[in-house]
């Protein structure tokens, strides 16, 4: 590496590291920023490599943090949260550690929460219409099809919708 070569490249890896330490980035995420950068790609793989080892970016606490909040802000099921780790193309164990992590409980409250709300919203007095566009809104924001029906009998069941 000529001298020139080792300054871009502690340039791109300070910028690398500012980017990993402003909020949590995948592997995907930082390779895209640095290719913005007109990294070429070996020096995009040692800095990612870099950033991996020091610990400023991991794919697993990234699919954590990201399963994690996007159902607790953001309110999403499972199968969004699947389908947009997998846009960031993070492995699939991660992905499935990250998703076992949501706590059931509190999965299966947030659903009825949202067919109560969005029940609310529905101005149609058609039970069945009713029902489909609550249906059609969770999976919208990717609960599975299965669960919401559970939950809506449940709460027919017992009255509480």
């Amino acid at each position: 590496m000529t001298s020139n070569e080792k300054d871009n490249f502690h340039e791109l890896l300070v910028k690398a590291e500012r980017y990993c330490a402003y909020q949590e980035r995948c592997s995907n995420e930082v390779k895209q920023k640095l290719k913005e950068l007109d990294a070429d790609e070996e020096t995009s793989a040692k800095i990612v490599s870099s950033l991996s080892e020091d610990d400023f970016m991991s794919d697993e606490r990234f699919a954590r943090l990201f399963a994690s909040g996007k159902f607790r802000i953001k309110r999403w099921g499972k199968n969004k949260i699947r389908a947009e780790l997998r846009m960031k193309k993070i492995p699939d164990n991660f992905i499935k550690n990250a998703l076992n992590g949501i706590d059931e409980g509190e999965y299966l409250k947030t659903i009825q929460h949202l067919i109560k709300k969005k029940e609310k919203e529905v101005k149609s007095q058609n039970s069945k219409d009713k029902a489909r566009k609550v249906v059609n809104f969770l999976l919208s924001k990717g609960f599975e099809s299965e669960l919401i029906w559970k939950v809506l009998r449940k709460d027919a069941s017992t009255g509480s919708a």
